[in-house]
């Protein structure tokens, strides 16, 4: 036997199983989530099912976290929400300045590419696309998704600031190893939201009758 072929590296993983944790439990409440819904409306899940996992199985494929293309996403995105985290800060009376990827204040406070959370976000935005329903709502829906985690990304990076300036570093450490539990939980929350906001169905208006006349007295007149 050749020495060559034990030093060789083992293959990589498959898409999903190439991930966190959290990632995969983000995937599994979002597809538990859309089958629930799916039943409860008497239609066949196995389609958003093997369309989730194909989508997001490819999203992990050809853009793995560590990949140029997401780098280059992650500093754009790092960029912009710098700019709007010192934005909504100062908004609240904390003085910061915005350094590229850093926040400076009483802290100098810089962001990493896993602190933005785009592979959760790709995964919500996916999930949302593959379900079944109009595309108007799917794109409605992708918006919503990636708009309310990035908000709720920019309150979650306050808080972290606010915990390293304070000195809490076993609290922020503590609450910056729970983001990926954080982002899992949002984007569940964001895409039942989304499966639970029924469209309204247009009704006509109902015609009122029209009022009865009463029956005329033939006669002489007065």
């Amino acid at each position: 036997m050749s020495w060559t072929i034990l030093l060789q590296p083992p293959p990589p993983p498959l898409p999903l199983l190439g991930t966190t944790g959290t990632e995969i439990l983000q995937f599994g409440l979002l597809v538990a989530a859309g089958v629930w819904f799916l039943r409860r409306s008497g239609l066949d899940p196995r389609r958003f099912v093997a369309t989730a996992l194909a989508t997001v199985s490819l999203f992990y494929l050809l853009c793995p976290e560590d990949s140029q293309l997401q780098r280059r996403a992650g500093w754009a995105v790092m960029n912009g929400m710098a700019m709007l985290q010192g934005g909504l800060m100062g908004f609240g009376g904390t003085e910061v300045q915005v350094d590229g990827v850093s926040l400076v204040g009483s802290v100098r406070f810089t962001y990493g590419l896993g602190c933005m959370g785009l592979s959760y976000l790709a995964m919500g935005v996916l999930c949302v696309l593959a379900y079944p329903m109009p595309w108007g709502r799917r794109a409605i829906g992708a918006l919503v998704m990636a708009g309310s985690m990035i908000w709720l990304n920019v309150f979650r990076l306050i808080a972290l600031y606010h915990l390293w300036e304070l000195g809490e570093a076993e609290l922020y450490h503590l609450f910056h190893r729970a983001g990926g539990g954080f982002f899992a939980a949002a984007a569940a929350a964001v895409f039942c939201g989304l499966l639970a906001a029924r469209p309204r169905v247009a009704t006509a208006p109902v015609p009122r009758p029209a009022p009865e006349r009463a029956p005329e007295l033939s006669g002489a007149r007065a």
